[in-house]
């Protein structure tokens, strides 16, 4: 009998999670919310990964139609949760602002970066390296040396995806034209809910002889993808695989693995591994990657799919020179130099 309590003991001594009784796990999802298929769908695979792991509770909540929540709707949330999930960038100010009321409590931003808060850690996306390959294939593959860029709101985040195509693109074929659109201004987050929008605009660059179109817009990308297929002609998905959307048509996919973001951090709060600050997800740690172009890679020749992974090598090595435009948006270390 005191040797089974003396286990007991030790047992009781054993490092655990901070956390007396069942934690609470708060999840504020990005502009349209759950269901698009994409940014938000993506990000909750990997936080349903880490609930089926440690237990947890998940609260959600979707933002407005704007795609903004108030103050009080995240104190509210803040209150009945330990830990808090802030994705997209509309939510920047208003985490700050939160961590700074529950300074006892742990804030995890996806794909914003937040540094220098101590209850706040951030996962941020090298959505440049990943959108560089992406414009080198349609650099490769355009027929008509002209690509398109569909984006949802014209902010910084986006506005990488934009530059990193353009440049890939250019990186491949120096004479590609590449036609840019954004479904909505900054602050403006309708833009990446609005797929008939997408599909006008998509419409119109095939329209000025663009045969290849690459969309950062959430929602809104499901419209470009449509009317590529109407169109007869190519688009390229964003953050998850989309690949399946149209069979064919959706030349490959840029993914963003904001799953296994969302899964790490919270392992690590889990873990009492918190670790405020920044994390970077790239080329070189699997964080962003082409899809596996399993319905148009017969269209592709081994040619092409040869240059694109010495591309890719050649980014993980820093031996293509990368520097973005909203550099100054991110601290100096994000992309590489």
């Amino acid at each position: 009998m005191r040797n089974i309590l003396l286990f007991i003991s030790l047992l009781l001594l054993l490092p655990t999670t901070s956390f007396a009784k069942v934690p609470v796990v708060g999840f504020v999802t990005g502009v349209f919310g759950m269901g698009d298929l994409s940014f938000n769908d993506m990000t909750y695979g990997g936080i349903r990964k880490a609930q089926q792991e440690f237990g947890f509770k998940l609260i959600i909540v979707n933002p407005s139609k704007t795609g903004k929540s108030t103050l009080e709707d995240l104190t509210a949330l803040a209150d009945q949760s330990d830990i808090i999930i802030f994705l997209g960038a509309q939510h920047k100010q208003l985490t700050r602002q939160v961590a700074k009321i529950y300074p006892n409590k742990k804030f995890i931003s996806i794909d914003v970066p937040i540094d220098g808060v101590p209850n706040i850690s951030s996962a941020i996306f090298k959505q440049y390296e990943g959108s560089f390959l992406a414009g080198a294939l349609a650099g490769y593959m355009t027929k008509t040396h002209t690509v398109g860029f569909i984006g949802g709101a014209n902010i910084p985040t986006v506005q990488q995806f934009e530059q990193g195509f353009a440049d890939g693109a250019k990186y491949a074929e120096p004479n590609t034209e590449v036609l840019v659109e954004y479904a909505s201004p900054a602050e403006d987050f309708s833009g990446f809910s609005a797929p008939q929008k997408g599909y006008n605009l998509a419409v119109k660059q095939y329209n000025n002889n663009a045969d290849i179109i690459f969309t950062a817009a959430g929602l809104t990308g499901n419209g470009v993808i449509e009317a590529a297929r109407h169109t007869g002609n190519y688009a390229i998905g964003v953050d998850s695989d989309q690949d399946s959307f149209a069979k064919g048509t959706v030349l490959t996919s840029m993914i963003k693995r904001l799953d296994t973001a969302a899964y790490k951090e919270l392992e690590a709060v889990m873990n009492n591994h918190f670790s405020p600050g920044i994390t970077y997800y790239g080329l070189n740690n699997g964080g962003v990657s082409l899809s596996k172009m399993k319905y148009t890679r017969a269209k592709i020749s081994d040619e092409i799919l040869k240059k694109i992974d010495i591309i890719k090598d050649k980014i993980i090595k820093d031996e293509i020179p990368i520097v973005t435009k909203m550099q100054n948006n991110y601290t100096k270390n994000t992309m590489p130099q």
